[in-house]
């Protein structure tokens, strides 16, 4: 709508190198290296069965966002309007903005858990999400109803999954079941769909669901890691530095080499493993090293 466009110029007037640079900073907030750590930091440091449930929330919502966009297929403000990209152009459709629902997510994961005895959190986590909802606008890459929907459908998204998942009690993993299914669903009907950019992103979800559901059944009971055992601030450190380094490494290092024109191959390969090493590849190593 126009006066949607006449608002991302309002906020682009005040454009200039600074500002720019801050904007396309505080959009990483709602990326997948942003949940990648936050998840692994509760994986690996503080709660196993709450990061369990927080990561398939997480993927849940992001099906449901992929799934919209799929089936809005809203061009961007950039494609529609005398709007200008700053930073790269995103390729997948605009309505709703997935970097929102993802900020958003993730605040009322963290504030459904911590929020009652740490009243930071969900300040914290709320500034978050304003700020990724006016730098996405900003940006030229989403309307204000694309992000109000994003924040609408994040909170959802986390409440609804969170309760669903709290149904399984103390058998959480049995969680894969029903999520497999899905995926097969999901694969059925979207089939045709999988090689655009959003149906890549619903394949990254799939590839990483999978492997880390399987492998959060593996290490719970085999691996059976205990994060509260090392809980000195260097060994903490040291599982957040080395964890964290080799997943960004298999997500931006698998680039190089598996082609990109092959979605199962370059989106669904590279998360699969990216989860296989968070969910009971790195807890084996911290086992053995001790840390």
């Amino acid at each position: 709508m126009q006066f949607e466009a006449d608002l991302i110029k309002l906020l682009q007037r005040a454009s200039n190198g600074f500002a720019d640079a801050v904007f396309l900073g505080v959009s990483q907030l709602g990326t997948e290296i942003a949940f990648l750590t936050v998840a692994v930091i509760l994986y690996w440091c503080i709660d196993k069965v709450y990061a369990y449930r927080f990561f398939n929330v997480y993927i849940l919502g992001v099906a449901v966002t992929n799934f919209l966009k799929l089936g809005f297929a809203r061009p961007r403000p950039f494609d529609s309007y005398d709007i200008r990209s700053i930073g790269a152009p995103e390729t997948t459709y605009s309505f709703p903005s997935g970097h929102t629902e993802s900020i958003a997510s993730i605040s009322t994961m963290l504030t459904l858990k911590y929020g009652k005895n740490r009243m930071y959190i969900p300040v914290i986590g709320a500034a978050a999400t304003l700020a990724v909802m006016i730098s996405r606008m900003y940006l030229g890459q989403h309307y204000l109803s694309d992000v109000f929907c994003g924040l609408t459908l994040g909170v959802f998204c986390a409440v609804a999954f969170n309760a669903l998942l709290s149904l399984f009690g103390g058998n959480e993993e049995l969680f894969v079941i029903p999520g497999t299914v899905i995926c097969i669903v999901i694969i059925a009907v979207f089939a045709g769909k999988l090689s655009t950019p959003s149906g890549a992103d619903i394949l990254k979800g799939m590839g990483a669901f999978i492997a880390f559901d399987i492998g959060y059944i593996i290490e719970k009971r085999y691996v059976r890691y205990d994060v509260k055992k090392y809980r000195l601030w260097y060994k903490t450190a040291l599982r957040i530095l080395i964890g964290l380094g080799v997943a960004i490494g298999i997500q931006q290092g698998f680039k190089l080499f598996l082609p990109e024109d092959i979605p199962m191959l370059y989106c669904f390969l590279r998360y699969f493993l990216i989860a296989v090493w968070a969910a009971v590849a790195a807890p084996m190593l911290f086992k053995v090293l001790k840390i």
